[in-house]
């Protein structure tokens, strides 16, 4: 219609949710990864095939017969890096293009069948991935992924050095190392520094040697590491959770301190020294650490969750001290508890006055402003007439 009215609002498609758009960028890398893994087998396979098969190369010369490890490491390498292309990893973009590299050289030094179609399905992979390239270089270059994806292509790269080198100069060790076995174990025993029966008799083997000690123990230690570092510190952390709630079920007629403020501190050290035993109960990692290396008991949890009360042992404390630097939260806390035990003794300490009256409705036993009671004795320290020389004692009474 035209003219008079008010105007019709042209028709618009609306945009795509968000969400969908993510759920199709991962469902593309997750087909990326397997399409990658796929071609990965597809190379050890024909690494593989092409060692144990008796078909003729192309053409004979020095080089014959050096496709095998060539495509069995690209193949390794490609599901390696499998594993990191739904994280968008750079690196893993990176050394995508390694393993077409090694495929066409092994194709072009020593042609068959088997090396070709390597070659040909690797270089398939680069224009699988190479559109997505942007993408991948929007995520992070840099991190743990990262750093193992780094170690375990070094490790594969040196252990083709090794099996490449030791082939070519097999000649010039004793025993004279055959075939592509002889050339791993070689590799392998040598790098793991447990020796091997093949002695370089030549300068140029015994450059060889060195250059692969070098360079291969370094990176399979570092391999080593890097991978089995993780493993490790998830099982001492397993251990750590074991003994910790081992420690909680032992408490009884303990105090139960929430937070990790200056008077939660200060409080559990008086208790200690009063003989009562405590945990602190605090969302604050770093606290959780400093107060265990400080001799206290710990637990790293909220203390306004019903669960993380109950780890402590709330059912058979004799009391609960409410002493975060957030009233809101000290309020929160007293409830929670409240609503667990009925009958446990709580003591909340408030940073505002004003808090005190919401902290006992909320059921407090005792709502206490550190503020107040400072004031109160530095009042009562001051208007004492005592000389100056004499110790002071004050009670403060509720």
């Amino acid at each position: 219609m035209a003219g008079g009215g008010a105007g019709w609002l042209p028709f618009t498609r609306s945009p795509r949710p968000p969400t969908r758009q993510r759920r199709a960028s991962a469902y593309r890398t997750l087909e990326l990864a397997a399409g990658t893994a796929g071609i990965g087998l597809f190379l050890v396979a024909m690494g593989f095939l092409s060692s144990f098969a008796q078909l003729p190369s192309f053409y004979h010369d020095v080089f014959t017969g050096y496709d095998p490890p060539f495509d069995a490491i690209a193949g390794v390498l490609l599901l390696a890096i499998s594993v990191r292309i739904p994280d968008r990893s750079v690196v893993a973009w990176l050394f995508s293009l390694l393993a077409p590299a090694l495929t066409i050289f092994a194709a072009v030094v020593s042609p068959n069948p088997f090396s070709l179609a390597s070659a040909v399905a690797a270089s398939g992979l680069v224009a699988l991935i190479f559109p997505y390239s942007v993408g991948f270089f929007r995520g992070v270059p840099s991190g743990p992924e990262s750093t193992q994806l780094l170690v375990v292509v070094a490790a594969l790269l040196s252990l083709l050095f090794g099996m490449a080198g030791a082939r070519w100069l097999g000649s010039q060790f004793t025993p004279k190392i055959h075939g592509w076995t002889e050339a791993l174990y070689f590799t392998v025993t040598t790098i793991s520094t447990n020796g091997s029966e093949f002695a370089p008799q030549t300068s140029g083997a015994a450059a060889f040697v060195v250059v692969l000690i070098l360079l291969g123990v370094g990176t399979f230690l570092s391999a080593i590491v890097v991978l089995f570092l993780p493993f490790l510190e998830r099982r001492l952390e397993h251990i750590a959770l074991r003994l910790e709630r081992a420690q909680m079920d032992d408490l009884s007629e303990h105090v139960i301190i929430c937070g990790s403020s200056a008077a939660a501190r200060a409080t559990a050290a008086t208790l200690r020294e009063d003989g009562v035993r405590s945990v602190i109960l605090t969302p604050d990692t770093d606290a959780v650490n400093l107060l265990r290396g400080e001799g206290e008991v710990a637990h790293l949890g909220e203390p306004s969750n019903e669960d993380d009360l109950r780890a402590v042992g709330i059912d058979r404390a004799r009391a609960l001290v409410a002493a975060d630097d957030s009233d809101a939260e000290n309020l929160l806390t007293v409830i929670t508890a409240r609503g667990i035990v009925g009958g446990l003794r709580i003591v909340a300490v408030a940073t505002s006055p004003s808090s005190l009256a919401k902290l006992r409705r909320a059921g407090a036993n005792e709502a206490i402003s550190a503020v107040a009671v400072a004031a109160k004795l530095v009042s009562a320290a001051v208007l004492e007439p005592t000389p100056a020389d004499e110790p002071h004692s004050h009670t403060i009474s509720h």
